[in-house]
């Protein structure tokens, strides 16, 4: 009997080919893992999506939608499939902005200059 499990391909990042942890969409509709598309967009300095070769808007640099409909479903097919070694990947924390950062600080009482 053969113990490897096939991952839906749908639940490849398609930069990193790897089971996304974080999936975020971009304006042309395709689903990324953060830390890939973050990667490709900031330290690429590419302009455009990786899959469709559409130009992204500066809107897609700065605000990644988190999928979490497809988060959750990934999350269940690792559960479903922890017989095989899958481990459950972790919900993601919302990234922080820098208004909680400045709020966080006021709360401290810690004076920072903008």
């Amino acid at each position: 009997m053969d113990n490897e499990i096939d991952v839906p391909p749908f639940f490849l990042c398609p930069i990193s080919l790897e089971i996304m942890k974080d999936p975020v969409t971009v304006s042309a509709g395709i689903t990324y893992d953060r830390e890939s598309i973050e990667t490709w967009l900031f330290f690429g300095k590419n302009k455009s999506c990786s899959v469709t070769k559409q130009q992204l808007s500066s809107s897609d640099f700065s605000d990644l939608t988190p999928n979490h409909t497809f988060r959750r479903s990934i999350q269940s097919w690792c559960t479903i499939n922890a017989f095989y070694g899958i481990e459950r990947i972790p919900t993601s924390k919302a990234p922080v902005n820098k208004n909680k950062i400045s709020k966080l600080l006021k709360d401290e009482d810690i004076d920072v200059e903008a």
